[in-house]
């Protein structure tokens, strides 16, 4: 999943959120898929947006909206029903897509869940092996796709809302919270025994070891397609002196440090030190992943890793958003982190999609 776009709590969106608030997208972008010809953004709202990248004209293609999800051609929806506990799957790219009559069965790329949370909150979707539909993930359940339709696999306890979502394997979800400063950290959740533990190597220090969950908010996570069976996350936080930005291959129940953001040159305007860079993003790309940071991105590009400034963004359509930087675009997706003399930005990559 992509994602779900969460402000670290450093930020603060208070004194200058006005300073960028779009009419359907609302206060804040929260995940977004761009091809050649559209782009389609999740907003604050729950309006999900077509806007077309030769005339700029901007559509509403779904309302109710809780998560998106690029696979195999598709761009999966999370819908809302009425029914607070009900939701729909469907494909937005879809444009013969209409609704069903009542809502009560299954058609083409439309997966209706009545009833699918009980007493829990619904966290997204996410891409299923060797399935062409995603899974859905809820506090207390997982509903993966089968053959004869859906299995609902109850979990132990109950999951906390707002997670970033991936699944190498199909046999358990790894679920990534960021939490700002109070951290967040990566848990497991095993389907065949519905247990949930905190993927963690910690050392003993404060805040030391891998994804420690009291000190490391979770700023994305996906499957690393160098190593199918494994998941690529990163953390990231900038709070009291503390800045750091980091990436993890996990594998299972092993867990190694692939990147750590350098320092930067010029001393940081809180510690007064030169910090390593904060990530407050992370997103996959076809050759490998890019971190974003405070005006800055770090991209992989088969295992290099290279720091570049963020690109200009150019007023279009209602959005703030740059030129095309090598298959990705990059995006306004908030304000503000800084002054009013110099803001920051949090930034939004986009690569685009076939």
């Amino acid at each position: 999943m992509r994602a779900l776009i969460v402000l670290l709590s450093a930020w603060s969106l208070a004194a200058a959120a006005a300073d960028w608030t779009d009419v359907d997208l609302g206060r804040r972008i929260r995940e977004g898929v761009a091809t050649r010809d559209h782009i389609w953004l999740l907003g604050a709202t729950g309006k999900v947006v077509r806007f077309d990248r030769r005339t700029g004209e901007r559509r509403i293609v779904a309302d109710n909206a809780r998560d998106l999800l690029s696979s195999d051609g598709k761009i999966w929806a999370l819908l809302q029903a009425s029914d607070p506990a009900s939701f729909t799957i469907r494909d937005i790219r879809d444009e013969g897509w209409a609704p069903l009559p009542g809502q009560a069965r299954t058609l083409y790329s439309q997966y209706v869940f009545p009833g699918a949370t009980g007493p829990g909150e619904v966290l997204g979707i996410v891409d299923w092996p060797g399935e062409d539909r995603p899974a859905l993930v809820a506090a207390r359940m997982v509903i993966t796709p089968v053959e004869e339709g859906w299995r609902r696999w109850p979990l132990a306890a109950s999951l906390d809302r707002w997670g970033w979502l991936a699944t190498p394997d199909g046999r358990s979800v790894y679920v990534g919270y960021n939490h700002g400063e109070w951290g967040g950290g990566l848990r497991r959740v095993d389907l065949a025994s519905g247990a949930i533990s905190f993927v963690t190597e910690p050392d003993g220090r404060l805040c030391g070891g891998l994804i420690n969950p009291a000190c490391a908010p979770v700023v994305g996570a996906f499957v690393d397609r160098g190593a199918p069976d494994c998941l690529l996350a990163a953390s990231g936080i900038a709070h009291l002196g503390i800045s750091h930005g980091q990436v993890f291959r996990v594998c299972g129940d092993a867990i190694s440090q692939v990147y750590s953001t350098p320092a930067p040159a010029e001393k940081d305007v809180w510690s007064m030190t030169p910090q390593p860079w904060p990530l407050d993003g992370f997103f996959e790309t076809r050759d490998g992943w890019i971190g974003t940071s405070r005006e800055r991105y770090f991209r992989s590009i088969g295992g290099e890793v290279r720091e570049h400034p963020l690109p200009a963004f150019n007023d279009w359509s209602g959005i703030r958003i740059s030129d095309e930087q090598d298959g990705v675009l990059f995006l306004v997706a908030a304000c503000c982190w800084g002054s009013d003399q110099h803001r920051l930005y949090q930034a939004l990559a986009l690569p685009i999609q076939p």
